[in-house]
């Protein structure tokens, strides 16, 4: 006896649905699974031809922050460098933020989390990878 010409009770559109339902409940569940950051900031330049970029990931054993400097390089692509940034803490810094840029736009301090501040300086920010 051969199975090949047995008739379904699913219809081909049915299990074409089907299958695309648990395709894409499958994509939302592993989308969903990675944390996003707790604080995400772009702070631009009054010109707007420098940007500074904070970002913090503060799962149960600690925070990661990281500050990334983009510039435009000679050719005026974006150059983008990272700084040094070792602040501790479990709790986000970063939530509200106030910028100071300087005039040269080559530095930038943010005043943080109760009147804390840091500056960020092009100079120092020779991050690469």
């Amino acid at each position: 006896m051969s199975l090949d010409n047995e008739p379904s009770s699913i219809s081909p559109w049915a299990f074409g649905l089907g299958a695309v339902v648990i395709v894409g409940a499958a994509m939302a569940a592993i989308w969903f699974a990675f944390p996003g950051p707790d604080t995400k900031l772009r702070l631009v330049a009054p010109s707007g031809h420098a940007a500074l970029e904070l970002g913090e990931l503060c799962p149960d054993g600690g925070c990661s922050r990281v500050a990334i400097f983009e510039t435009a390089a000679e050719d005026g692509t974006p150059l983008r460098t990272g700084c040094p940034l070792d602040l501790p803490g479990n709790t986000p810094l970063f939530a509200s933020v106030i910028p100071t840029w300087a005039p040269d736009e080559s530095s930038v301090k943010i005043a943080y989390a109760a009147g804390e501040s840091i500056t960020f300086r092009k100079a120092d920010c020779t991050i690469t990878q």
